[in-house]
């Protein structure tokens, strides 16, 4: 995707949220880290992710800190990894290496990690090196690979209004279902893994890029639930329409053609 069609992307689901009842803590406008340039061999493993979390971890100058902190990205270097986002008290970027961190709290569910590893594994389905962390990757973990940016822009958009309705929240768990036939998981890890995306248009414009690069037998879908969720109240406001219509008019330029019906 081109560097106009990115900005688009974000401005769009901006325009969203603008003048809605959505609670955004950090700055949406706060663009993600730079890992720094002595790190080699990096990849990203997790793109968009938009997950709010409480987290402790020793500080580079040997200080303990705790702040809540957006997750955006989690970047892999060879066994450790770095989470990258945004620390929402002074609402910047922030890199924290794993190993430094001590705990982390899921505060959409409530849960407590006293190992950043088993987060990482559980919680954003990253696969960690058994020396490191000696248990099973769950099944759940190959949905999250396989549709945590659709979650993110779903979820995203569930919550624009500042409410987040279980009936829209259903939708999306039906979405996640449909395109996951073949793996078993249970409904409360996937609701679990729902109520703890937070909203932030920067992570959903980055997720959003990744969904734009797939092929259209994911698009297609994908486009629907979009729709069905902003449907689930029984209309579409303005704000939704010039929103769809974008979205739309992104697709056209890869080639694909798809009615709103609305």
């Amino acid at each position: 995707m081109t560097a106009t069609s990115e900005l688009e992307v974000l401005k769009a689901l901006q325009d969203l949220s603008s003048g809605k009842g959505m609670n955004i803590l950090p700055d949406t406008t706060v663009s993600p880290a730079t890992l720094p340039t002595d790190i080699k061999n990096a990849h990203e493993t997790r793109v968009g992710v938009s997950m709010l979390v409480g987290i402790t971890y020793k500080s580079t100058d040997g200080s303990i800190k705790e702040r809540d902190f957006l997750i955006r990205r989690i970047v892999e270097v060879k066994k450790d990894a770095y989470i990258d986002g945004i620390a929402v008290d002074v609402k910047a970027p922030r890199l924290i290496k794993a190993s430094q961190i001590i705990k982390i709290d899921d505060i959409g569910t409530g849960r407590k990690y006293d190992n950043p590893y088993k987060f990482l594994q559980d919680k954003l389905g990253i696969s960690i090196a058994d020396d490191i962390l000696p248990e099973q990757l769950p099944t759940f973990a190959t949905v999250i690979e396989r549709m945590h940016n659709e979650i993110t822009v779903l979820m995203y958009v569930v919550a624009i209004d500042g409410i987040r309705e279980k009936t829209e929240r259903k939708v999306v768990a039906d979405y996640v279902r449909s395109q996951t036939p073949d793996l078993t998981y249970s409904d409360d890890e996937l609701d679990d893994y729902l109520i703890s995306i937070a909203p932030d248009a920067t992570s959903a414009g980055m997720a959003f890029q990744r969904i734009l690069s797939k092929d259209k037998t994911v698009l297609q879908p994908f486009v629907e639930a979009l729709i069905n969720v902003i449907m689930a109240n029984g209309s579409a406001d303005e704000k939704e329409r010039i929103f769809l219509a974008k979205v739309l008019d992104l697709l056209e330029n890869k080639g694909f053609r798809f009615d709103l019906g609305l």
